[in-house]
């Protein structure tokens, strides 16, 4: 079950072309499978270790480190671990 809970940080109608996101995800927690769509995203690990999966490609982010997903991408991020992850999101909004 998801529980996550988040936090808009940057969005329209502040912003024109981005939206940020803080998000915490507890132990066992997962955003779930979803596409960048027509959209670009950076992930930004702030506490925790990240299972980032993008397109059945599994990576470990860790505290401090930084991944691009690219344009129609489908990806999942989970808390595997037994510590809080927090993450910040950046996704770019096309016209």
């Amino acid at each position: 079950m998801l529980i996550m809970n988040f936090e808009y940080l940057a969005k329209p109608p502040v912003t024109r072309k981005i939206k940020a996101v803080r998000v915490l995800l507890s132990p066992g927690e997962e955003v779930g499978e979803h596409s960048t769509e027509k959209r670009e995203e950076i992930i930004i690990i702030l506490r925790g270790i990240a299972t980032v999966i993008v397109e059945g490609k599994t990576i470990k982010l860790e505290e401090g480190k930084i991944h691009f997903i690219g344009e129609g991408k489908k990806h999942n991020i989970k808390n595997e671990h037994t510590a809080d992850l927090e993450y910040i999101y950046v996704v770019s909004l096309f016209d």
